[in-house]
């Protein structure tokens, strides 16, 4: 997966997400809207199967800021899942 930053200012943020399926926009998204700073947090695509979800971030604050910690939180989320995993 890699992203494409389509808009980068600093209270708006669009990334798409290439080669990708809306579960990590999604799971960002999520993450985004827990925050009082983001005014809007959402995901689009185009058509359901082509095109790539773009993750769309409008805030009061530094926007890829935002993206960058929500990205951070979902990481450790998923860490946290893998250490609950039974060792062989």
């Amino acid at each position: 997966m890699k992203l494409n930053i389509i808009e980068e200012e600093p209270k708006n943020f669009i990334v798409e997400f290439i080669d990708a399926d809306r579960g990590i926009p999604e799971l960002v998204r999520e993450k985004l809207a827990e925050k009082k700073d983001v005014e809007y947090a959402g995901v689009v695509k185009e058509h359901p199967e082509v095109g790539n979800p773009k993750l769309i971030i409008k805030s009061r604050r530094n926007a890829k800021q935002l993206f960058v910690k929500a990205l951070k939180e979902v990481e450790d989320d998923i860490e946290e899942i893998i250490s609950q995993m039974p060792k062989k």
